[in-house]
């Protein structure tokens, strides 16, 4: 038997359990996708254990609880309103020095205008959840070689449908893929949602599509035709980045933010597959030096962004359960 240690990770088991098999016989559920710029395929997964009752209400609750978002009120004065019985926005509108202020916010809470709102410095991304519905919401988590501005080798997302979480795998299995999925991406999925909920997404994976966007087509879809390209990655699209909240709400709790860590500290929960993220890019290097040898390595990359979307909902339920 072959010995193989990458970076201290041992991928022997995951070679030879698959060695000679398809990605077709690994992942059943999957299908060819095809567009005017190629074609890729699809795995997905329906997940039945995934909760749909989310309380996007609460973080509208919380928001009219807050009086700092109403211009001139800071924390000292906060605390004298309180301490006078004007506790919520509501209560705010009959005050003479701040009614006008308070009748904007609540307006626009009235409306959802959740572009406006997040403008506020005291109102986070979060905080506007109660803005969307559930099936508004599209999860993203890609993967890529590992290099800057290097293809993409898959695009994971996950969103609501008909009351159950679906996750959908759209991996390249050659490089020349690449340009279907986001042709797909543009076309089929971004139109039908509203808001990206992501991992560290606002740092990586949203500025890192519109870089691939703008390569292949010379625009990208998540700017308005106003914005200037390279400067603005995401403005059609509210997001909420997950692991930006999970470091507010639990500071100094965890010896560090890592998707992983926070499954196991946060949700009580270890993910079956072990592989670092940082190994992705090498293993899909070697699966296509040798197919056949190294199809183990691809099913643990797929496997390894399946867990990535697997947990944003559960993450994003808890983190509104203790808004």
């Amino acid at each position: 038997m072959d010995y193989y240690k990458i970076e201290s990770f041992d991928i022997t088991p995951l070679v030879e359990q698959h060695r000679g098999k398809k990605l077709e016989d690994l992942f059943p559920n999957h299908r060819i996708i095809s567009n005017n710029m190629g074609e890729f395929i699809e795995f997905f997964w329906e997940e039945k254990d995934i909760p749909n009752d989310i309380n996007l209400g609460k973080t509208q609750k919380k928001l009219l609880y807050n009086l700092k978002t109403v211009n001139y009120i800071g924390d000292c004065i906060e605390e004298k309103l309180k301490q006078r019985g004007i506790k919520t926005l509501t209560d705010l509108k009959f005050n003479l020095n701040f009614s006008s202020s308070a009748y904007q916010i609540l307006n626009l809470i009235q409306t959802k205008d959740y572009k406006t709102l997040t403008k506020n410095r005291y109102i986070n991304d979060l905080d506007v959840s109660f803005c969307f519905n559930i099936e508004d919401f599209l999860f993203v988590d890609i993967e890529t070689l590992g290099i800057i501005d290097s293809p993409v080798i898959i695009v994971g997302i996950g969103f609501y449908k008909n009351d159950r979480f679906e996750i959908h795998i759209y991996f390249t299995r050659k490089l020349e893929e690449e340009i279907a999925i986001y042709e797909h991406l543009r076309t089929k999925i971004f139109p039908y949602f509203k808001c990206f909920i992501t991992y560290n997404g606002k740092t990586f994976d949203i500025p890192y599509l519109a870089n691939r966007f703008l390569y292949f087509f010379d625009e990208n879809p998540m700017i308005s035709d106003t914005d200037l390209p390279y400067q603005n990655c995401n403005t059609k699209f509210h997001h909420i980045d997950l692991y930006h909240h999970c470091r507010r709400m639990y500071k100094g709790q965890y010896e560090n933010y890592t998707l992983t860590n926070i499954e196991e500290k946060l949700l009580r929960w270890t993910r079956d597959n072990t592989l670092p993220g940082t190994l992705v890019g090498l293993c899909y290097r070697k699966y296509k030096e040798k197919p056949e040898r190294y199809i183990g390595l691809i099913k643990e990359v797929i496997e390894h962004n399946y867990y990535d979307l697997y947990s944003m909902p559960l993450i994003f339920k808890t983190l509104l359960k203790n808004f």
